[in-house]
């Protein structure tokens, strides 16, 4: 190999060979000089030319350009756009494959716990999992089309006509739609305009249910109101619901959209799944922005590892951080003396509360609150068991302090980001207070590097 010593090497194209994988996913190579270079696509023990795109004094970035010496675990996709979307990471690796390299650097990631993690947990469904999409409409060479965002890129989309992952009825509407929209002439919205009327479109199915909601976000309310109605006709075939969402703010949070910006127009105003936890079945409504778990069958087994985990009893008080709808508390309800749950989005509570009348639950209380906020206002803290489940980011030093402070006997922290769940356990740990007890890893996302876990960590006594 070249030596390098001293050369920037932007813009050079080098041979390299990749040692492991790392979170997220990319693959870990070393150069001649010794410096680390990060690239996508490339398999533990394979060697490939490399379009440097970054040059540190500590890393590198790259390019893969292509493979010269091939893995024996190499397979091909099934997936056309491969490497072009952002969706999938891992289809070039059998699934047994992927748990292997994926166990390998959550460990990695993790053993400062001390905490042996135990094997990973995988989901029945490899493909077609996935029971939520959001695709976005661009303009591909003046035709309005339908895609995903392009790896690495928040401007450019790739077509989309099937996805391996995603539900497999959700094809045929993306057909249904691509196809009206060119024949009458919608244009799509343009981010540095501000112009054009198509923004996204999400699609909900649920395997265990079959509840179908499709959801068009659209830039503003108009005269095109009256050419949806026969896409509307069409639609109604196959979902229960069916909404459009206005929404013309420039820079619009999409999964935190006012409902008075949301407009049912054929259907029900939620959809509803059913999973089965610890053997007994329970129902949840969803409404269009509402955060559920997008692979059903393992939301099933995480939930029921939580239950487990947490073996409660009728003396313990919960916290229940992050909520969502409910799908983590009203399973253990019953088993319970009393919860509290906090999500600051309004149409995750108002589900959850529904939720909880459903499957006959009345020992929980609802609030509509951002966790920041809540946690400022606590005065005392009684309960005995906390469950927090936060967005990728992780959690902010002020929740950590409360954690740190609850004196709750255990702590369940959900995570689907181990580089951001192993930050906030160290400074957890950091306290002296608690140690963790136990790491069981789930494999919510097949064919991606994304991985779900749960960690239990105990007061010390």
């Amino acid at each position: 190999m070249e030596n390098f010593n001293n050369m920037c090497l932007k813009n050079n194209v080098i041979s390299v060979k990749s040692e492991k994988f790392v979170f997220p996913g990319r693959s870990l190579c070393r150069c001649s000089d010794g410096i680390v270079l990060f690239t996508d696509g490339l398999l533990p023990g394979e060697s490939a030319m490399v379009l440097v795109t970054k040059d540190k004094k500590t890393f590198r970035e790259g390019r893969l350009i292509n493979v010269t010496s091939r893995s024996y675990e190499r397979i091909d996709p099934l997936c056309s756009s491969f490497n072009l979307c952002g969706g999938c990471s891992f289809q070039n690796i059998p699934y047994e494959d992927q748990i292997k390299y994926k166990q390998e650097y959550i460990t990695e990631l993790l053993d400062f716990t001390g905490v042996k993690i135990s094997s990973m947990l995988k989901s029945s469904l490899i493909w077609n999992y996935r029971n939520k999409m959001e695709f976005s409409f661009f303009n591909n060479n003046g035709v309005v089309d339908l895609g995903l965002h392009c790896k690495g890129s928040f401007d450019n989309c790739v077509s989309v006509h099937s996805c391996f992952i995603a539900n497999e009825n959700f094809a045929r509407i993306i057909e249904i739609i691509r196809k009206f929209v060119n024949d009458n002439n919608f244009s799509v919205y343009n981010n540095k305009t501000h112009e054009g009327f198509l923004r996204r479109l999400i699609l909900r199915k649920f395997i265990n249910s079959g509840q179908f909601l499709i959801n068009m976000i659209t830039n503003v309310i108009g005269y095109e109101m009256l050419f949806l109605k026969s896409l509307t006709n069409e639609l109604r075939k196959f979902s229960d619901s069916i909404y459009l969402t206005f929404n013309n703010d420039n820079n619009a949070n999409f999964n935190i959209v006012s409902s008075v910006n949301l407009k049912l127009i054929s259907g029900k105003s939620f959809v509803t799944e059913k999973l089965n936890i610890c053997n007994k079945d329970y129902f949840f409504n969803i409404s269009p922005f509402s955060f559920f778990q997008v692979n059903s069958k393992c939301a099933e087994i995480l939930y029921s590892e939580i239950f487990k985990l947490l073996n409660p009893s009728k003396k313990d008080t919960m916290l229940d951080l992050y909520c969502g709808t409910g799908t983590i508390s009203i399973p253990m309800a019953q088993n319970i003396k009393k919860i509290v749950c906090i999500d600051y989005f309004e149409q995750a509570i108002h589900n959850a509360k529904e939720n909880a009348i459903i499957n006959g639950v009345n020992n929980i209380e609802f609030y509509s609150l951002n966790v920041q906020d809540w946690i400022k206002k606590m005065d005392k803290n009684n309960f005995s068991i906390i469950i927090i489940d936060p967005p990728r980011s992780g959690i902010t030093k002020n929740i950590i302090k409360f954690l740190i402070n609850s004196n709750a006997e255990k702590i369940v922290y959900v995570s689907c980001n181990p580089s951001t769940l192993a930050r906030d356990i160290k400074l957890i740990l950091e306290s002296g207070k608690y140690n963790v007890k136990d790491i069981r890893p789930v494999d919510m996302f097949p064919q991606t590097y994304h991985v779900e876990i749960i960690s239990l960590l105990c007061l010390n006594i």
